[in-house]
């Protein structure tokens, strides 16, 4: 049995969307293991990026639109609020390139049901005539004028990837995906 690894998040006063890709790193970290993937450490690294993983997709889950703060604060031992100066959601794809990653090694459907979850929210409160929209605040939806160019770049396609059943790109043996997730095929 491998010891579990701690909460990690009951240690941090805030957590940002903007490190969430950590758990995704973390867990490829854990499958390229010198040690292989069944060590104490390879696996202690799998657990923990799976619990931020989780705690990522709560970010989204307790949002009362679905969307998430750029960062929370947490209160108490298991429970989170948003930070009062962090209120809006710029549409970031962290998340959904940790579900990506994790679903991709793991095939746990759990991943691609999280990025449904998220993607139902962007397209139903963020959509606008022309494209899509920042939320100023996310406890009110209200739309922001403008969108980020990392959100067609990388949040859709991780979020169109984490879908996709081709099974083309391989993350452990054939391929690296570029800060702009684009899959970029590895010469050995």
């Amino acid at each position: 049995m491998v010891e579990e690894s701690p909460v990690l998040v009951q240690r941090y006063i805030s957590y940002a969307l903007l490190m969430l890709s950590t758990s995704g790193n973390m867990a490829l970290g854990a499958y390229t293991h010198p040690d292989g993937l069944d060590s104490k450490e390879a696996q202690k690294q799998l657990i923990t990026g799976k619990e931020l993983a989780y705690t990522c997709y709560q970010m989204y889950a307790r949002g009362k639109f679905g969307l998430p703060p750029e960062y929370v604060k947490f209160s108490g031992k298991s429970d989170f609020i948003t930070a009062p100066d962090a209120p809006y959601y710029i549409l970031r794809p962290e998340a959904s390139e940790t579900f990506f990653i994790l679903y991709h090694l793991t095939r746990d459907p759990v991943y691609r049901e999280w990025g449904w979850e998220v993607f139902r929210a962007i397209d139903e409160y963020c959509r606008t005539e022309s494209g899509y929209a920042a939320i100023k605040n996310v406890d009110t939806a209200q739309q922001n004028n403008r969108m980020e160019s990392f959100f067609p770049a990388e949040t859709l396609k991780y979020l169109y990837l984490l879908q996709d059943n081709s099974d083309k790109l391989d993350l452990l043996n054939k391929h690296v995906l570029n800060t702009e997730a684009h899959p970029l095929r590895l010469f050995h």
